[in-house]
């Protein structure tokens, strides 16, 4: 009968053990997903966007909590709808020299809909460590995870374009949404 019993509860605690899902690795959907800059002059605004964004999230699923995030994007995939300022973009980057731009959380911690990710930003070959805000939206279906973040162009070496000989604000807005299917 004791035989039975540690049996029994070895085949539950089996069971059970194996019920319990492992943390998801989701790769965000490039049809929904977007990374934005946008740059100001003393002239004007502008902003350029990419839908070409590499991004990896690490989801516990039974504990609803974020554990790591990375994502990569090309330089010359931003868009700003006008090739000449795109032209020159890539020139003052140095995009040949430093093609992408990426980003790997070091910790995520959340509140609610509420996270605080930090992390290296790898921008212009030059890394350095970040803190921003996002929101996140959990369904049975997917996650969507928005926010924004300033970044300063010379913290990175990149000195700041100009035009009429006025020089462009240093610090650059990110804006993103990323969004995952849960399968």
């Amino acid at each position: 009968m004791k035989v039975h019993f540690f049996l029994l509860l070895s085949l539950g605690l089996l069971f059970a053990v194996a019920q319990v899902p492992a943390d998801l690795t989701l790769r965000a959907d490039k049809t929904k997903s977007y990374l934005t800059y946008s740059a100001k002059h003393p002239l004007h605004a502008w902003s350029g966007t990419t839908r070409k964004v590499d991004c990896l999230l690490v989801y516990d699923g039974t504990t609803k909590s974020f554990r790591k995030v990375a994502v990569s994007a090309q330089v010359a995939d931003f868009d700003s709808e006008n090739a000449n300022r795109d032209s020159h973009a890539l020139e003052v980057l140095e995009a040949i020299r430093f093609p992408k731009v990426t980003f790997s959380s070091t910790s995520i911690a959340q509140d609610g809909d509420k996270l605080v990710i930090s992390g290296k930003l790898n921008f212009h070959g030059k890394p350095q460590d970040i803190t921003f805000t996002g929101e996140a939206k959990v369904t049975a279906k997917g996650i969507e995870v928005q926010g924004t973040f300033p970044v300063s162009m010379k913290k990175f070496d990149v000195e700041p374009p100009s035009f009429m000989l006025m020089a462009t604000e240093d610090t650059l807005k990110i804006s993103f949404a990323v969004y995952f299917e849960i399968p």
